[in-house]
Order: C-alpha cells, then structure tokens, then sequence
C-alpha cells in the first residue's frame, strides 16, 4: 500500500491505520488541516517520531495530530529540489520565486495558506495569494541539491527582473 486516505473512520480506527502505515518509517508526504479548517496543507517528513496520537518532525518536534491527517502517501524516490514562481494577488508582472524539495503545487498550498511561510516570502505574511506561473519555471529540471535549486532561484530572480517583473525571493 502506497497511500491511505481518511474517509468515515473513527478516530481511534484513523489512528490505528495512520500509526501502522508510518511503523515502516520511510519518508511521507502528509495532508494536514490546518486553519481554518477547510485548507489542507502538504508536508514532507523525511525524518519523523510517531506518537499515540500524533507525528512529531524530528527536526524541530512540530507535532501533527492523527486527526488532522486527512492523507498519508509514501515518497519512494530521492529527494530533490525544484524552482518554483507564483503571480502574486493575480498581478502578472508580480510574482515570487523561491526553491523547495516539495513540488510547486504542494508549496504554493503551504503559501496560500500561510503555513510554513518563511522570512523571504513577506508577501504571504502579509495575506498576499497566488497562483503558479509554469511558463516560467516549468523548463527548468529538479535538481540533486538544495544549493544547486538555490542558485538557479537567484538566477531565474535576476533574469525575471531584467525583464521587468516585480520580483519577490529569489534569494
């Protein structure tokens, strides 16, 4: 079983199922509720400690409740890292770019939400929303290093500001 998805499970039965699926102890990709309670936010865990009632990140022991895991997905290949722009607040000429392990979709949700938002993307802090701008990351290939990803991000910021964009991140 390469996944499971909450449905009408009781929360003892959710734990149980939840618990079971990450004894393995490979990396996961968890759906997580978060506030309000109708935004789910992605996260990867590639180191965890598993509780009775809830998932802790090893690297900082951010706990996750079992009953606002709505999915569970097991991440089978290496880690990488990928470059990432989002329009922001329907702006064309505005946008964001950053580099994360997680695909775009998932860190535009953790954006859009302001979870995990972190001190380069003020815009999200600040309520800002977007959307992703393939046509300009999507030729770009995921990368083996983060500090491959992050120079690639700093390049990808400078071009996008030559050509006249309002450019956040980009570090």
């Amino acid at each position: 079983m390469s996944a499971i998805t909450r449905t009408k499970e009781t929360d003892v039965a959710w734990n149980k199922l939840v618990q079971k699926f990450l004894a393995i102890g490979r990396p996961v990709l968890i759906d997580y509720i978060f506030e309000p309670p109708d935004h789910i936010v992605p996260q990867r865990l590639y180191r965890y400690d598993v509780f009775d009632d809830y998932l802790s990140r090893h690297r900082d022991d951010f706990e996750f409740g079992y009953d606002l895991i709505s999915r569970v997905e097991r991440i089978t290949g290496p880690r990488t890292y990928g470059v990432y722009v989002i329009e922001l607040d329907r702006n064309p000429n505005h946008v964001y770019v950053g580099q994360t392990w997680y695909q775009p979709e998932e860190r535009l949700a953790q954006h859009n939400t302001g979870y995990a938002v972190f001190h380069a993307a003020k815009a999200f802090k600040a309520g800002a929303r977007g959307t992703l701008r393939r046509d300009l990351y999507g030729h770009l290939p995921r990368y083996g290093t983060q500090a491959q990803s992050e120079a690639i991000e700093a390049s990808l910021a400078m071009h996008l500001k030559k050509q006249g964009f309002r450019v956040e991140g980009g570090h």
